[in-house]
């Protein structure tokens, strides 16, 4: 199992990887590359087999269709050295989830992304302070997507909707008409290739919250989590609109029992989908009432979710909820136990 890689002598010598040869869950591409002229002609890490058994030289592109339509990738780490990402790269990869990458890249072409139905997180690290490569992803996908983003002045959690062209044929004038559904464009317009206005993000929420509940919750609770550049105004919206549709939104991952938890990857999808972690926010910034702690209680304990039954009653009979450090119990008075009579 290798990496399919052609190397350029001309100038500064570098690699471009142009695929992978054998399965492959988690991709992490090389910064650079060892080649071993003495046997056969292998790509292989650097730091890995040592500098001495072959010429080194930098990765710095991912070619033409270099991962496009493989079954197994899940995740995908691309070095800080890459600065060009060829057409289709990744298309069509359904199971890929996750891309971790810089703004090392200045080239990104079409279909880079597309059709990665699975796709939910990019985690991004902007050394540079330069979101282009964010732009670049966001102009090449419709779908909903989640940012990670590692700046020098802090973290942000940023979540972009989807959106949808609707084509309209019109007869008479015998030209194609065509609207943008969703307000996923008009998030992706606050970010340009030399900033991100977190401002104009945060002022579009009553917009997505009238079109998209589910899409509304995402961005108000990933904001909060990472609150870079939120104004106290903003907050506020947030945490106001939270505090409103609590009860609604947390029946319905209640009731959603089949959601998957699994926390392999560590995106903020999964942080959505983990039901403990998803109402232990709530109860944290006490966003959910008390009595409607009580309610959402007896459906959780219609639904057999025992572990969420004792938190939300521990909530709703006590003054203050804590979480234990690095535990997923929730700290309990024991004068205070309510037992639930149904």
């Amino acid at each position: 199992m290798s990496f399919i890689f052609e190397v350029t002598e001309k100038g500064d010598p570098y690699i471009t990887v142009k695929g992978f040869e054998g399965p492959c869950k988690k991709l992490v591409i090389p910064d650079e590359g060892c080649i071993n002229i003495d046997s056969d002609v292998e790509l292989s890490d650097a730091e890995s087999v040592g500098r001495g058994a072959g010429q080194v030289f930098p990765v710095r592109i991912i070619g033409n269709h270099a991962f496009s339509s493989r079954k197994d990738l899940e995740e995908v780490v691309i070095p800080d050295s890459i600065h060009t990402v060829l057409g289709f790269a990744f298309h069509n990869c359904g199971k890929l989830r996750k891309i971790s990458l810089t703004d090392s890249i200045e080239e990104y072409l079409d279909g880079g992304t597309r059709q990665c139905e699975s796709l939910c997180e990019i985690e991004v690290d902007l050394k540079r302070g330069k979101p282009f490569i964010i732009r670049r992803i966001l102009e090449d996908n419709d779908r909903r997507l989640t940012f990670r983003i590692h700046m020098p002045g802090g973290e942000a959690l940023v979540v972009f909707p989807g959106f949808n062209y609707d084509f309209v044929e019109n007869t008479m004038a015998r030209t194609i008409q065509f609207a943008i559904e969703g307000t996923g464009y008009a998030y992706r317009e606050v970010v340009k290739s030399d900033q991100i206005n977190f401002r104009e993000y945060d002022n579009l929420f009553s917009k997505v919250s009238a079109d998209d509940r589910g899409t509304a919750e995402m961005i108000a609770i990933a904001r909060l989590l990472e609150p870079y550049e939120l104004s106290d105004e903003a907050r506020i919206t947030y945490e106001n609109w939270l505090k409103n549709k609590a009860l609604k939104n947390l029946t319905k991952i209640v009731k959603n029992t089949d959601r998957a938890t699994g926390k392999d990857l560590g995106t903020f999808n999964e942080f959505m989908d983990d039901i403990e972690e998803h109402i232990d926010f709530y109860l944290k910034r006490e966003l959910l009432d008390k009595s409607d702690a009580r309610e959402l209680a007896h459906i959780a304990a219609d639904m057999g979710i025992t572990a969420i039954v004792s938190m939300l009653m521990d909530y709703a009979e006590s003054d203050k909820y804590l979480q234990k450090d690095g535990d997923n119990g929730v700290t309990k008075d024991d004068d205070n136990m309510l037992e639930l009579d149904f």
